[in-house]
C-alpha cells in the first residue's frame, strides 16, 4: 500500500477521476443559461436581413455532459428544450378581463427582473416614505423581436476567450495539447447545441398582433407589481405566448440532433476520464465556465435582451398606490343618466367614422361636420372640462427620472391606483379590480353561453340566500335527529 499522504499530495497536485465527475454536475444551470442567451442571429452575408445563424455565447463548463443527457431525455419525451416558467404569474386580457396562467419562461423572467429593479417597499413607514400597496408600470410594446446584446452576452464571449487562453498554457509550456483539444471540442458542442432551431421556436412561441391590445402581467391578488403592456400591430402578442404549448413548436430534427450530441458528449467524457497530467488547467476552465453559466442563468437583464422592446407610457408611466387613510363617501348611489350625459360629447366623437386613408384624398371629406375631440381627453384635467369622477391625478416628476421616482402618479391604496389606471388606460383598471378584488359568488351573464345554463345560474344566484339558510337548518335538524336516536 502506498503512503496516504503521498496519495493525497499527488491527487491535489494533479487531480484525476474527479474531473469526469465534475462534468456531470449542474445540468439545470446550463439549460437556463442557454434559455437566457439564445436568440441572437449572426447575418454575415445578408446585410442585416434574412434568417442568419443563431449563436449563443454559453461557455463550456462542468454541467454540459449532464445537460446532454437531460436534453436527450426531453427530445425523446415531450420534445421541450426551454425550462418551465419558474415564477408563477398570470396574464390578464383587459378587453374582456380573461385571466390565464403564464406558461412563458421569458415573461416570467421579465416580471422577476422588473420586480428586482423597481422594489415596492411595503414596510417603510416614516415621515419621508409611505408604504407602497401596489406599483403599476405602463409600457408600449413596440414591434421588433431582435435581441439586444448586453453585458451578460459579452461576458459569455470573454469567458470563451479566457478559457482558450488557459488551455494554451500547458500546450506552450509542456507541449501538452490535451486541454486545448478538450476545450475546443466542448466549445463546438456547446455552440452546436445552442444552434438547434427549436430553442427560438419555444422561447418566442407567440404570434404577432394585427391591432391594438392591452394586457397586464402580475403575480395576482396580493402582488405589489402590475405591468401594463399596450400592444400594437406588429408587436408580440404576449397573451398567445403565455398560453402557448411547447409541442406544436417542436422541430423535426431536434430528436436526431439531441441523440448525436449526447453520443459526442459521452465520447468527450471518456476522453477526459483518461487524462493524467496537467488536469488543473481543465478544472480551471470548467470552473470558469460554471461561473459564466451561473451568471447567465440568474442575472437580471433588460427586457430588450429577451426581445421585449418597451417604451414608457408618456401620459402616466407609473402609478403607485400608497397605504394612506382617506374619508369615505356617505353613500354609494350614483346617477347613471347624468353620467351618460357627461360623456355625450365623448360618445359622439368616438362614434364617428375612421379617418380616410391618404389615397382617398380626392373624395370629399366630411371631417368638418364631425364633433371635435374633447380637450380633456388628452390631459384628463378638470381645467379642460373632464367630469369630476374621471379627473386623473397628474404625474409628478420633481426633477427625477422614472427610476428615481419621477413621472409618477400617486394614489391612495390599491383601489385608488386601479382607479387612476382606469382613467388613463380604459378597461385596464376594470380588468385588474376583478383580480385584486374578486366579486365572489356573482352571476355574470357574459361568461355563460347557453340559455339553459343561464336560466339555471340566474335562479341559483337569486335564490342562494334562502337555499343557504335552508341547508343550515337541514343540518341542525339532521344533527338533532342523531342526538335523539336510541343507543
Amino acid at each position: 500500500m502506498g503512503d496516504p499522504a503521498d496519495e493525497f499530495r499527488n491527487q491535489w497536485v494533479n487531480p484525476r477521476d474527479i474531473l469526469s465527475l465534475l462534468l456531470l454536475v449542474g445540468g439545470d444551470i446550463v439549460q437556463k443559461a442557454i434559455a437566457q442567451l439564445v436568440g441572437f442571429r449572426l447575418r454575415p452575408f445578408s446585410r442585416g436581413r434574412g434568417r442568419g445563424i443563431s449563436i449563443a455565447p454559453v461557455a463550456f463548463s462542468f454541467g454540459w455532459v449532464a445537460y446532454g443527457f437531460t436534453n436527450l431525455l426531453a427530445a425523446v419525451g415531450d420534445m421541450s428544450l426551454m425550462p418551465r416558467n419558474e415564477h408563477p404569474s398570470i396574464l390578464v386580457t383587459c378587453s374582456n378581463g380573461f385571466v390565464r396562467e403564464n406558461r412563458s419562461w421569458v415573461l416570467g423572467r421579465f416580471l422577476r427582473d422588473h420586480e428586482l429593479k423597481y422594489v415596492a417597499d411595503r414596510d417603510k413607514n416614516d415621515e419621508h416614505q409611505t408604504p407602497v400597496s401596489v406599483r403599476i408600470d405602463i409600457f408600449h410594446l413596440e414591434p421588433g423581436s431582435d435581441v439586444t446584446c448586453d453585458y451578460v452576452w459579452w461576458c459569455g464571449w470573454a469567458t470563451l476567450v479566457v478559457q482558450l487562453a488557459i488551455a494554451a498554457i500547458p500546450w506552450g509550456l509542456y507541449g501538452d495539447w490535451s486541454a486545448m483539444l478538450v476545450t475546443l471540442c466542448g466549445t463546438l458542442l456547446v455552440l452546436g447545441t445552442c444552434m438547434i432551431p427549436q430553442w427560438e421556436r419555444e422561447k418566442w412561441a407567440g404570434r404577432k398582433l394585427r391591432g391594438d391590445k392591452t394586457m397586464c402581467l402580475t403575480r395576482g391578488n396580493g402582488s405589489a407589481h402590475i405591468i401594463v403592456l399596450l400592444g400594437s400591430a406588429g408587436s408580440w402578442d404576449i397573451e398567445s405566448a403565455a398560453a402557448a404549448s411547447d409541442t406544436p413548436h417542436r422541430h423535426p430534427g431536434t430528436r436526431v440532433i439531441a441523440m448525436v450530441l449526447a453520443l459526442l458528449w459521452t465520447f468527450l467524457l471518456l476522453s477526459v476520464a483518461g487524462l493524467q497530467d496537467n488536469t488543473w488547467f481543465l478544472v480551471a476552465i470548467g470552473a470558469l465556465g460554471m461561473v459564466q453559466n451561473v451568471l447567465a442563468a440568474g442575472a437580471p437583464r433588460h427586457p430588450s435582451a429577451s426581445g421585449l422592446h418597451l417604451r414608457s407610457f408618456e401620459r402616466a408611466p407609473t402609478i403607485i398606490g400608497r397605504r394612506e387613510s382617506y374619508v369615505d363617501d356617505t353613500d354609494a348611489s350614483v346617477d347613471l343618466d347624468r353620467t351618460n350625459a357627461e360623456l355625450a360629447s365623448l360618445a359622439a366623437w368616438a362614434s364617428q367614422p375612421p379617418l380616410r386613408h391618404s389615397s382617398d384624398s380626392h373624395k370629399p371629406a366630411a371631417a368638418s361636420t364631425m364633433p371635435p375631440m374633447p380637450a380633456w381627453l388628452q390631459t384628463m384635467s378638470s381645467e379642460d372640462g373632464v367630469p369630476s369622477w374621471l379627473e386623473a391625478k397628474q404625474p409628478s416628476s420633481q426633477g427625477k427620472t422614472i427610476e428615481e421616482g419621477g413621472d409618477v402618479v400617486y394614489a391612495t391604496g390599491v383601489h385608488g391606483a386601479l382607479m387612476e389606471l382606469e382613467k388613463w388606460v380604459p378597461t385596464a383598471g376594470l380588468a385588474m379590480v376583478q383580480v385584486f378584488f374578486p366579486g365572489g359568488l356573482e352571476y355574470n351573464d357574459a361568461s355563460i353561453r347557453d340559455n339553459v345554463h343561464k336560466k339555471f345560474w340566474q335562479r341559483a344566484y337569486y335564490t342562494a340566500p334562502v337555499r343557504k339558510r335552508a341547508e343550515a337548518r337541514r343540518k341542525v335538524e339532521e344533527n338533532r335527529g342523531r342526538d335523539t336516536e336510541p343507543c
